[in-house]
């Protein structure tokens, strides 16, 4: 593959759109090459920068999150300024990420006690309504596991 690829192949070759290539532009995340005609032009710098992007996005991370990453270092006057510029926002990242990880787990939980509940109602011949089933352990536990709330019917 030449050096410089076409929003198109750079597109397949992520398995992203067009449009999304464009979407990071648009935010100032992204900077390609252009032609005098407008055409624009990726090196590699660009495709892993624009890798980066993704994994940050597809793991939840706000597009100002992204942002205040990827300008970290900008205006730093030397390394070592630059380097605790972007030690900083990293740190901010991790306890970001540290708090998701303990609201998945509480999440994780949660769904794991809703499938317990869910469970004993396999065999049950019932129709799973408040008024099929009134006396379905499901329904009886709905104020103690949130999830419940979604799963059992809300016409009570």
């Amino acid at each position: 593959m030449p050096s410089e690829h076409k929003i198109g192949e750079v597109a397949d070759a992520l398995g992203i759109t067009v449009r999304t290539i464009r979407y990071y532009e648009e935010a100032g995340l992204l900077e390609p090459l252009r032609t005098e005609g407008g055409t624009r032009y990726y090196t590699e710098r660009h495709m892993a920068r624009l890798r980066a992007i993704l994994h940050l996005a597809d793991n939840g991370f706000s597009l100002e999150a992204i942002r205040l990453i990827a300008a970290a270092r900008e205006g730093s006057r030397s390394g070592d300024e630059g380097s605790s510029r972007v030690t900083t926002r990293l740190d901010e990242v991790l306890e970001e990420l540290a708090m998701r990880i303990d609201a998945l787990a509480l999440l994780k939980e949660e769904i794991v006690r809703a499938r317990s509940w869910v469970r004993k109602c396999r065999g049950c011949a019932n129709r799973p309504t408040s008024k099929g089933c009134p006396e379905c352990p499901v329904r009886k536990h709905v104020a103690d596991v949130e999830l419940l709330g979604l799963i059992w019917d809300q016409h009570d």
